[in-house]
């Protein structure tokens, strides 16, 4: 897993990883150079992909049944 801080810079990442424990990398994109590569979503957006790129799964807002999305994320790395 990792973050893609859009709109934001290292130190701004620094604050968030610390306030809210977060373990994972997070890159910034202060000038908006990733998001716009990736199509400009709506944030929050995911993408579930492998290690060579190719896209399992993408999600757009707020996940409402998370027990159902990780089945579903579980069953992709089953399969895979």
């Amino acid at each position: 897993m990792m973050g893609i801080a859009v709109g934001n810079d290292a130190k701004q990442i620094r604050g968030y990883k610390k306030q809210f424990r977060v373990s994972f990398p997070v890159f910034p994109d202060k000038k908006f150079e990733i998001l716009d590569l990736l199509g400009n979503p709506a944030t929050p957006f995911m993408y579930v992909a492998t290690t060579q790129g190719k896209i399992l799964l993408t999600h757009g807002g707020i996940i409402e049944d998370l027990d159902g999305f990780l089945k579903e994320i579980r069953e992709l790395h089953k399969n895979q």
